[in-house]
């Protein structure tokens, strides 16, 4: 390679490192700012919002097996958080890339007019960027993990996404101008000025990055510790069961990477669409109402057979059809579509929203609703998957049974639209809990002809246990099991059964349940995907002399 096309490329290098390193700062910037927002006034974060918006856009089955590929949610959720901040310093660094061309390609031309401000050239970029997201969030932007109303919300979010990208933006100009010394419009009498003091700059500008960096560590530490990889996916099972969970074992699924920390006082529900008279409610309306206790079992539809994404709480809260009746809904009106703070979205029938047992709950356990469960309100439909049971709710309306929303006459929904359903009815399930067992493996050996107590639960949706069932055999015989801690019909029940051994060697040890209408457990084996699953639990089992 010749001297002089040396000469020419260096010159280009050192054009696009300051452009890559004005973009670098001006990205951390925008993190910076991004996670104070979402710290201090509950603004959802870009990542969270393409997350939410792309995961009803995904197929199941690309989902299950990005869950496989990451080894688990909770792993799915860290490697999202890391390739997304990692994705948008990329993507600032290669705006900063890109500014330092355009600029630089202007500085060459030889024109004598003016040719580019900066300023105006950063802030027309951060528009175009900011009106493409608002286009593809738009759905998602009524987010607001502080509590506020999804209507206020949708202006915040749209705020918050314009501020990031404006301190990106203006950041990369700024600090492309402060490292080259181009802070007046390009035009060709000053193009070819030489700025002294780069070196300087350079090191004045590692310091600022430092310190960014740092605010940067800082924010994402404290987040961290509110988030919710600590309990996502919390189960409750075990020979130490109780039949009312406590707050603290109560399971947990949650799509977020921190829950909502929603602001009581700020806090509105909204009741609105297909009715005659629009109402909003503050949580002392809501909660000087006639209030009702009911003990209900909630069940994730993630849940295999025999594991423990389940648990029964005594819930405390006003009937959903107290807060309907004073808005008179409207003849037409099918079905109850609920908004959160955390821009999750549910949909159930109109029958259902008016059953005496469907609530809005406030209290668990005695104690106001935990974060982690949905404060300060949350919905409990009992004999429908957790996934019905939408926490920090902030709104419903009301729909017509021609509304877009409702597809296929099941309804939309956060986790419907991605493909799982369209049943979310929980199946008649039941569980050994006792003695212990790990991988469908009994710990201890049972002995001949020394018997052996078993412990568990079963559970019927909203239709309660009637039997339950043991077999020791791989369900060639059964004999049937003691209740005895009868469930309501929304609630687990508590059974034992006794299990004297007659021979050594191996056996399978099942049981199943029926309902309270009569309705055997469903023996053919299902997976969890999309509809939940159904089969016995069948656990080994190594009898000694």
């Amino acid at each position: 390679m010749s001297p002089e096309s040396n000469s020419l490329r260096r010159p280009w290098i050192k054009i696009l490192l300051a452009g890559f390193w004005s973009g670098l700062l001006g990205g951390i910037a925008m993190l910076v700012v991004a996670l104070l927002l979402r710290w201090l006034l509950g603004f959802p974060t870009a990542t969270e919002l393409i997350f939410d918006r792309s995961f009803t856009l995904i197929s199941i089955n690309f989902f299950i097996q990005s869950i496989n590929w990451a080894g688990g949610y909770v792993p799915l959720k860290v490697d999202g958080v890391y390739g997304a901040l990692a994705g948008q310093l990329l993507a600032a660094a290669l705006g900063g890339v890109l500014y330092a061309i355009y600029l630089e390609k202007i500085r060459r031309s030889d024109t004598r007019r003016a040719l580019a401000d900066p300023k105006g050239l950063g802030l027309s970029a951060v528009l175009v960027v900011w009106i493409c997201f608002e286009i593809f969030l738009w759905p998602q932007l009524i987010t607001q993990y502080k509590g506020l109303p999804p209507s206020t919300g949708r202006w915040l979010g749209s705020l918050g996404l314009l501020v990031d990208f404006l301190v990106a933006g203006l950041g990369i100009v700024f600090f492309y101008g402060w490292l080259t010394h181009r802070r007046e419009p390009l035009i060709a009498e000053n193009a070819d000025r030489i700025a002294p003091g780069a070196g300087r700059r350079m090191f004045l500008q590692l310091i600022v990055g430092a310190a960014l960096a740092l605010g940067l560590g800082a924010l994402l530490r404290r987040l961290f510790h509110l988030s919710t990889l600590s309990y996502d996916g919390n189960t409750y099972e075990g020979t130490d069961l109780e039949r009312i969970t406590p707050n603290d074992d109560f399971y947990s699924v949650t799509k977020n990477v921190v829950d909502p920390d929603v602001v009581r006082s700020l806090w509105r529900f909204e009741v609105g669409g297909l009715v005659e008279n629009p109402k909003t409610y503050s949580f002392a309306e809501i909660s000087g109402l006639p209030a009702v206790e009911q003990e209900t079992t909630l069940m994730c539809i993630s849940n295999p057979v025999g594991g423990g994404l389940m648990s029964n709480a005594v819930w405390k809260g006003v009937p959903l059809s107290k807060l309907l009746a004073p808005s008179r809904p409207r003849s037409g009106a099918a079905a109850l579509l609920f908004h959160a703070a955390d821009g999750y979205f549910e949909t159930i029938p109109i029958e259902k929203a008016f059953a005496d047992t469907t609530l809005l709950a406030y209290e668990m356990n005695g104690q106001p609703l935990p974060r982690i469960h949905g404060f300060p309100l949350r919905m409990i439909t009992p004999g429908l998957y957790g996934e019905k049971n939408p926490k920090w709710i902030t709104k419903v309306e009301l729909l017509a049974a021609g509304d877009s929303r409702l597809i296929r006459q099941h309804g939309c929904g956060f986790y419907k639209e991605q493909g799982w359903g369209p049943n979310f009815t929980i199946p008649t399930t039941s569980r050994i809990d006792a003695p212990e067992a790990r991988s469908g493996r009994f710990v201890d050996h049972f002995k001949v002809n020394e018997p052996a107590e078993m412990r568990g639960i079963a559970f019927g949706g909203d239709r309660g246990i009637s039997k339950v069932e043991l077999s020791f055999d791989n369900g060639q015989s059964w004999q049937e099991a003691e209740i005895t801690e009868p469930g309501t019909k929304i609630s687990w029940s508590f059974w034992k059964g006794t299990w004297t051994p007659q021979k050594a060697g191996d056996a399978i040890v099942s049981v199943r349940a029926t309902d309270g209408t009569g309705q055997p457990q469903i023996t053919e084996d299902r997976p969890t995907v999309p509809q939940g699953a159904t089969g016995l639990q069948r656990i080994s089992a190594t009898v000694v002399a």
